[in-house]
């Protein structure tokens, strides 16, 4: 098994997401690794109106934060001392496998199969079949 530093999870919200952050806390631990928990609100899943996308964004950055507080709480009580969260508005597939990764030495992506936006994943293309093609590092897809 490989040494993994620092294991980036990508969180959504979804159950897929909930088994790789549980996944990623036992190679966090079993590594004592530094754990990010990156929550990416899809700009393109908010709507055209300015008022709407504004109501909407609040809404999900405030779901996010609330669920991210949760999990570093988790996560610290598993015995992963170095916890950091990470919130940001975009296309998730960029930020996962280009912006996160240069910004961070990540050795370890772990993302659930499918997340929140499953329904559209043949119109744009799954966003975890993206991160495998085009992650500068290892990742570990949960089902």
């Amino acid at each position: 098994m490989s040494h993994y530093q620092n294991i980036l999870v990508a969180i959504d919200g979804s159950k897929n997401a909930e088994k790789a952050f549980t996944e990623a806390v036992a190679l966090a631990k079993a590594n004592n690794s530094k754990l990010y928990l990156a929550w990416i609100i899809d700009e393109a899943s908010l709507s055209t109106s300015s008022f709407a996308v504004s109501k909407i964004l609040k809404e999900e950055q405030s779901k996010a934060k609330m669920v991210l507080a949760d999990l570093v709480g988790q996560a610290r009580n598993a015995g992963i001392e170095n916890v950091e969260e990470i919130l940001e508005v975009g296309e998730p597939k960029n930020y996962i496998t280009q912006t996160i990764p240069k910004n961070y030495e990540l050795d370890l992506i772990v993302a659930g199969a499918t997340g929140k936006g499953s329904l559209t994943r043949e119109k744009v293309g799954s966003t975890i079949q993206y991160i495998v093609n085009h992650a500068p590092c290892t990742v570990l897809m949960v089902k």
